[in-house]
């Protein structure tokens, strides 16, 4: 043990050293001259930052699960752990009866379009035939009605002909009568005259003369009247060729009406056609749905980023919607802070802050993006209830988003760690923030799942 001098002054420090509070006083002094700069140090902190040791390392993590379709794991192409590429295949499911309904509506499909193509080649048939069967038959029409006129015009004339002959002999069949008559008178008075000496032979003879050629007038008058009788069956003749006409442009015009009924063949046939052609649509709807669905089967990384966990093993039976692997993207990787509503004071967006995570002895250094606009208690799933008036004030938290500033430790950093927040207080730098969240949600919004 060291010894004091026996001096004046180590006599002076032997009697000052005496005293319990003397000596009490001395230490306490040197005490607060040693962690007086600390100390103010730690004040000084505390009154210009915002700390909370409520803070996590978080990401997205997406499940991905089959769509729409169901079977065993046939193929596992990842660990956990792998890193994997956007488009790469992760995991197949048993392809087999998704392929054969792909075969099965392919096959139904060609019978389809078949079917498709036999409809339209009858259409262009009846649009080729019946217009010009239409064409004819109005032609038919037209010739027969013109037969028919012709004809009807050549009756009327061979009607006034015949009439006008039979007349015309029956006219001259009563003058040739009357002539012979008086003939006749004339051929017996000169007779009976000629006997009795009363007349001469050449009036006898002149009277007989003219009594045979009004005899022979009456025959060929008579003659000439049964030729124009005969012209009454020039009549019937023509009448029947009138009613043959007649009949001929009737049957033409039924040919017409029936070539205009073959345009409801076409109609019909382009109903048929149409059917078809929504056969093929519907069934190349239902070919893609089983393609999509055989698609579906091979699970493919929707991003580049980290497989974390695979939920099921080769051969399993997995529903539509039941989780297979989980993965995320690292470069989505933020500190959430939950901060209590008392520290709130002095937070802005674009703020420093050192994030001192548990698993690494140097901080990590970043910046506010977003302060949320409620706390987490309204997002609980048992929100609290003070209605009944059993209250006890809680310090509530409010989610605050921070940005990491990225270094050569940033592929350690490891989503769930925790993290002490020390939220440096100032105006923030409000630009910085919105687009430091602008390429956030850009990039949140490329980190999804096939479909969603």
């Amino acid at each position: 043990m060291t010894q004091v001098p026996n001096t004046p002054r180590g006599n002076w420090f032997r009697s000052f050293w005496r005293h319990k509070w003397l000596r009490f006083v001395a230490v306490l002094g040197l005490i607060v001259l040693v962690t007086a700069p600390f100390g103010i140090a730690w004040v000084v902190r505390r009154f210009t930052h915002s700390i909370t040791d409520d803070a996590f390392v978080e990401t997205h993590i997406v499940n991905l699960s089959p769509q729409k379709v169901a079977g065993n794991l046939v193929r596992y192409l990842v660990q956990e752990h792998d890193v994997v590429k956007a488009g790469q295949l992760l995991v197949e499911i048993d392809p087999v009866p998704y392929r054969e309904q792909v075969a099965l509506q392919q096959a139904k499909l060609e019978v389809a379009r078949a079917q498709l193509t036999v409809a339209e080649t009858a259409l262009d048939v009846l649009r080729a035939q019946v217009p010009k069967e239409i064409e004819v038959a109005t032609k038919a029409l037209a010739a027969a009605r013109a037969e028919q006129s012709r004809d009807e015009e050549n009756l009327k004339f061979i009607t006034e002909d015949v009439n006008h002959a039979i007349k015309e002999a029956e006219s001259v069949v009563v003058a040739a009568k009357a002539t012979f008559d008086l003939a006749a008178e004339e051929y017996k008075r000169f007779t009976a005259l000629y006997k009795g000496a009363a007349a001469t032979q050449q009036k006898a003879q002149e009277a007989t003369k003219a009594y045979t050629a009004s005899q022979a007038d009456v025959k060929v008058a008579e003659a000439k009247l049964n030729r124009a009788l005969a012209g009454q069956q020039k009549v019937a003749a023509a009448h029947r060729m009138v009613e043959a006409a007649t009949h001929q442009a009737e049957k033409a015009n039924q040919a017409l009406k029936l070539a205009r009924t073959r345009e409801l063949q076409i109609t019909e046939a382009k109903r048929q056609r149409d059917v078809k052609k929504q056969q093929v649509a519907e069934i190349s709807r239902a070919l893609q749905v089983a393609q999509t669905d055989l698609d579906y089967t091979r699970i493919l990384a929707p991003f580049n980023g980290v497989v974390v966990k695979l939920y099921h093993h080769l051969g399993d039976y997995v529903a539509a919607g039941t989780p297979i692997l989980s993965m995320y993207n690292p470069e989505l990787t933020y500190v959430t802070a939950h901060l209590e509503e008392t520290k709130l004071q002095g937070v802005a967006a674009g703020n420093k802050v050192r994030l001192d995570v548990d698993a690494f002895s140097e901080p990590f250094w970043g910046r506010v993006v977003w302060i949320n606009k409620a706390t987490g208690a309204n997002f609980a799933l048992v929100p609290r209830n003070v209605s009944s008036g059993e209250f006890t004030k809680v310090v509530q938290r409010i989610p605050v988003r921070i940005l990491i500033e990225k270094d050569e430790r940033w592929p350690e950093l490891l989503p769930g760690l925790s993290v002490t927040v020390t939220i440096a207080h100032g105006p923030g730098d409000p630009k910085w923030a919105r687009e430091a969240a602008d390429a956030m949600r850009a990039l949140e919004a490329s980190v999804k799942a096939p479909g969603e």
